[in-house]
C-alpha cells in the first residue's frame, strides 16, 4: 500500500532538516566569533518561517479539498 506524502509536513521538514544541516555547518564559525545573538537569530526566525509554511501549505490543502469535495456534489 501506498502512502501519499501530504506537500504541507514535506516542504516544512526539508526545510527544518536544510536548517540543521547549516546550524551545524555555521557552528564552528560563529563559536570563534562570538556572534551568538546572530547565530540564534538566524535559526529562529528559519524555524518561525518552517512553521508558517506548514500552516499556509494545510490550510491550502484544506480549501482544495473543500471545493473539490463541493464540485463533486454538484
Amino acid at each position: 500500500m501506498s502512502r501519499k506524502f501530504k506537500r504541507y509536513i514535506v516542504f516544512p521538514a526539508v526545510v527544518l532538516v536544510y536548517l540543521v544541516i547549516m546550524a551545524v555547518m555555521a557552528y564552528p564559525r560563529y563559536k570563534a566569533s562570538g556572534e551568538w545573538t546572530e547565530y540564534f537569530g538566524i535559526i529562529g526566525i528559519s524555524l518561525l518561517l518552517a512553521l508558517l509554511l506548514f500552516f499556509i501549505l494545510r490550510k491550502r490543502d484544506k480549501i482544495r479539498d473543500r471545493f473539490s469535495k463541493k464540485d463533486l456534489n454538484q
